[in-house]
Parts: C-alpha cells; sequence; structure tokens
C-alpha cells in the first residue's frame, strides 16, 4: 500500500506542507515504508517527514539536491517509549494513535522537550530545530478522516 500522511502540518497562509507524518502501530518493512514515505515526500516538496510508532520515530530531512528518494536523510531513529500517551491498541487502535500522535504534536511535543523527558540530545535538538518550528508556525490537521 502507497504510503501516505496520516497528519500533516501546513503552512497558514499557503499550500506550503512543513511537515508530513505517517502513524504506524508497527513498521514490519522498514525498508519498504521508508521508500514509499520517502516518495511521498517527493511528491508534495515536504522538507521534513516523521515516521512514528508506539516506541520508534524516524526523522527524514529532504535536503532537496535532487528530485530522488537520494534528497532524502534519515536524521535518526529514535525510542519514544512512553512520549506519545497511548495505550496498546484495541480494534481501531490505528486511529487512535493518528489521534494520539496529533495530540503530542499539538499539545505535548513542547512541554515534554522542556520538561527534560526527550533524554537522547540528538532527538532533542532535532525537535528544537526542525519539527518544533514546523509545527509552531504552521497548522496541524489529520489528512484524511479518521
Amino acid at each position: 500500500m502507497p504510503a501516505q500522511a496520516d497528519i500533516i502540518v501546513s503552512s497558514p497562509d499557503s499550500t506550503e506542507v512543513k511537515l508530513v507524518v505517517e502513524a504506524k502501530l508497527q513498521v514490519p518493512d522498514l525498508q519498504g515504508t521508508e521508500h514509499q514515505f520517502k516518495n511521498f515526500m517527493l511528491q508534495l516538496r515536504c522538507p521534513l517527514g516523521l515516521l512514528v510508532t508506539p516506541q520508534r520515530v524516524w526523522v527524514y530531512l529532504d535536503r532537496f539536491t535532487s528530485y530522488s528518494e537520494d534528497s532524502i536523510e534519515r536524521l535518526g531513529e529514535f525510542d519514544i517509549t512512553g512520549l506519545i500517551k497511548f495505550q496498546p491498541p484495541a480494534p481501531g487502535g490505528g486511529a487512535a494513535f493518528e489521534n494520539a500522535v496529533q495530540t503530542w504534536l499539538e499539545d505535548d511535543l513542547a512541554s515534554s522537550a522542556l520538561r527534560g523527558q526527550v533524554k537522547d540530545p540528538k532527538l532533542l535538538e532535532i525537535i528544537n530545530h526542525y519539527i518544533l518550528p514546523a509545527v509552531e508556525t504552521g497548522i496541524v490537521r489529520a489528512a484524511g478522516p479518521r
């Protein structure tokens, strides 16, 4: 199944996409999922992407050096266990996880970073330099119905 965003952060005064987020309960085929996600980022000309599970986040940055996947760099893979408030899934858990990730972006991210819940210094730097500016200056919304 082709990748698509579950959450999009766009500029409030244009159609510019600042951040795309794909929220998945699990990623059994990272290489395939990553390939599809990078292609989706290319289609939207989106500079920043997050692939999020309840335990991990992969962060991608398009350097805009070409019109291919090679232009998109994986900045890192990080353990985020406990940062997103989400209970183990029940039927329909995918939509509940998407909602939890959106709440994390809109409400919890700045406070968790400030309270020291983010232990990895590289992840904290990425949050402060890439993710928070996109979220704080954009509009966070679901990419489709849940």
